[in-house]
């Protein structure tokens, strides 16, 4: 008979509550030796790892590229044949910076600036 319907069978014939509680063991239900540790428990280390290298040195930045004049937008409508196509949206760049991602998607576009 399945696990189930042992259960059932088990409450159908089960007493009504009269005022006594009664515990059902769990049917197949297996003991567990509790005396050992589980894996998460504390425990002690024996020995404390032996550091001899030196920590790697911590890296320094790279000196920041030099900052150009010309004005930088995080926006910029791009135009084919003087129609607006699109709009490209991101980091701050600059006119020559958006042309060249315009001119990598569509070799003819130009920038419109407003």
């Amino acid at each position: 008979m399945s696990l189930l319907a042992e259960l059932f069978e088990q409450l159908d014939t089960a007493p009504e509550d009269c005022g006594q509680r009664q515990t059902f063991a769990p049917v197949g239900a297996v003991e567990v030796d509790a005396s050992a540790p589980a894996t998460n428990d504390h425990q002690t280390a024996h020995d404390a790892p032996c550091i001899t290298a030196a920590p790697a040195p911590i890296p320094t930045p790279a000196p920041a590229a030099e900052a150009s004049a010309e004005p930088k937008r995080n926006a910029w409508t791009i135009t084919r044949g003087g129609k607006p196509v699109c709009t490209i949206c991101g980091a701050p760049m600059t006119y020559s910076e958006a042309l060249a991602e315009a001119r990598w998607r569509w070799p003819d576009a130009a920038i419109l600036e407003s």
